[in-house]
């Protein structure tokens, strides 16, 4: 099975972006109506799961000999979530999830809160447009960047504890960062190699790329 992992959500995302992020040897999941943004492309998911309420009737044809997955419409997890456990459960190395930023304040905050799901030994990410968001969980992590890129930080699990930023335009030094904070917004690499440490506490990061 592949090491990678991709999983194409029902959110913003176009056909040009689906060609940067999916290679024919990932394991490809439509998550539910994630089909439909397959439609115009050349990949054909390995899977798709869900309950199977957002994808079109012509995607269902389309990818009738696919592999589904299907869940009653009334269920405790969404349909990421379902993807992902999917994912933990056949020992992924990496997942990628496009498509999981919306319209939708509430399910676009659900889907990033799903990366605290994700055991910390899997390399998971959401990307989307020029945006990477993942966890910090080393207490010592290296960012590479390019000088100007702007990169955030938050604490989403409490407090935390002795931050301190390198390489960075604006740097910290032994810093509590408590959750609900603005500080750690739109900071800008300084160099192409900075340095995150702190004590305790699991981060946030948004990273705005100039180019993938």
């Amino acid at each position: 099975m592949a090491k990678k992992a991709v999983i194409v959500c029902n959110g913003s995302v176009n056909t040009k972006f689906l060609y940067s992020f999916i290679s024919e040897n990932d394991f490809l999941i439509a998550a539910d109506g994630g089909a439909n943004k397959l439609m115009k492309t050349k990949f054909i998911p390995d899977l798709i799961i869900g309950d199977m309420d957002s994808i079109t009737k012509n995607a269902l044809k389309k990818y009738r000999k696919t592999k589904m997955i299907k869940f009653p419409k009334e269920k405790d997890k969404i349909d990421l979530e379902l993807a992902i456990d999917y994912c933990v459960e056949k020992k992924f190395k990496e997942i990628i999830i496009l498509g999981a930023i919306g319209t939708r304040a509430d399910m676009t905050l659900t889907n990033i809160f799903l990366l605290t799901q994700i055991p910390k030994n899997i390399n998971a990410k959401i990307i989307h447009e020029n945006q990477e968001i993942y966890l910090i969980h080393k207490k010592k992590f290296s960012v590479k960047g390019i000088p100007g890129e702007k990169i955030s930080l938050f604490g989403i699990k409490g407090k935390i504890k002795g931050l301190t930023l390198k390489g960075f335009k604006y740097e910290l030094k032994n810093y509590n960062l408590r959750f609900g904070l603005g500080i750690g917004l739109s900071n800008e690499f300084k160099n192409k190699k900075a340095l995150i440490t702190s004590k305790d506490g699991l981060m946030l990061c948004v990273h705005f790329r100039k180019w993938f």
